[in-house]
């Protein structure tokens, strides 16, 4: 149970490994060639052809179709061949761990299944879907309790050095350096008359002079704090915008930039120079760097014996969609 637990704040790491390695494999092959449906399409007995079989468990087209619509939701409808592609080699690699959590007596306690159902509330999981994985040890989402607890024993050990964090900030130091950025307030008028008059009182007025008018006259929604739209570097602010703003010395006024959305005067209330993170304060993004790169090559290891050991076929013919085998 407690490495379960210990498991949650590494889930989405995980997650976002397998998607990525899905992609990446050279192609949703198999350890026995494929040359057949495994049952006969259109009967309407049956839930659609086999689409991959692990042991004994046989897949069908349901059953894919239903994990796209877990993993993408309403944007399963717009997803192209190869992305589908990426998502069947993500299913099959999904059913060899299946398969080996099961070979490995993985099982849930109802406590678990309570708490793994918690953190699944956003995605259309219900009350009845809780109460069927509760009531049995079968089923997509049981499955892929299983899978998670599965995955979360192979991690459970992975662990960032002090000394390895120092070591990929020297070697990486570069991607540590924090660009020019400007703080930046506005004031938005909807009519070039209105922005005219404002300019002409406030470009010798003072701070409190900008503050009192954006909270009197502004339209934007920062009016209420006096104007004051926050800190940001090149490339996060429309182009006429960027440009006047990153142009202007700190405590200076712009000329009137005409948007989309009404008339501005910007003023720059501060300007930072570029300078270079310090290793305490990248230190937390780098450990997740580092735990991410762990993460993703423990399963990838595994995945890679998973596919040579078991017994597993897949039939990517029988898909609803042209299977697109991913070079590598």
């Amino acid at each position: 149970m407690q490495g379960f637990q210990n498991y949650r704040s590494r889930r989405l790491i995980l997650w976002v490994a397998l998607v990525a390695m899905a992609a990446a494999w050279p192609g949703c092959g198999s350890k026995k060639a494929s040359s057949r449906s495994s049952s006969s399409p259109g009967s309407p007995a049956e839930p659609g052809p086999v689409v991959l079989q692990v042991g004994s468990a046989s897949y069908r087209t349901d059953d894919f179709a239903k994990y796209v619509a877990a993993s993408v939701g309403e944007g399963a409808v717009k997803l192209g061949a190869m992305a589908l592609s990426q998502l069947f080699n993500k299913f099959v690699d999904d059913k060899l761990l299946h398969q080996a959590a099961l070979g490995e007596n993985v099982s849930l306690s109802p406590e678990e299944k309570q708490e793994f159902f918690k953190k699944l509330t956003e995605e259309g999981w219900t009350a009845e879907d809780e109460r069927a994985a509760l009531a049995s040890d079968s089923g997509p989402l049981v499955d892929r309790m299983r899978v998670e607890k599965y995955i979360s024993g192979l991690i459970k050990n992975v662990s960032v050095t002090d000394e390895e964090v120092s070591e990929y900030y020297e070697r990486n130091k570069t991607q540590f350096i924090l660009p020019e950025r400007v703080k930046v307030s506005q004031i938005l008028l909807p009519t070039e008359s209105a922005a005219v008059e404002a300019w002409e009182k406030l470009r010798a007025g003072s701070e409190d002079d900008f503050r009192a008018a954006a909270k009197a006259q502004s339209i934007g929604p920062e009016a209420a704090e006096g104007g004051q739209m926050g800190v940001f570097q090149r490339g996060q602010l429309p182009a006429e915008m960027e440009s006047a703003v990153f142009s202007l010395q700190e405590e200076e006024i712009s000329a009137i930039v005409k948007s989309s959305y009404g008339f501005h005067i910007f003023r720059l209330d501060k300007k930072f120079a570029a300078e270079q993170t310090s290793l305490e304060d990248a230190s937390a993004s780098i450990k997740l760097s580092i735990l991410d790169q762990k993460v993703r090559a423990i399963v990838a290891r595994r995945l890679l014996d998973l596919r040579e050991s078991l017994e597993w076929t897949a039939y990517p013919e029988n898909l609803p969609f042209a299977y697109e085998k991913v070079e590598s």
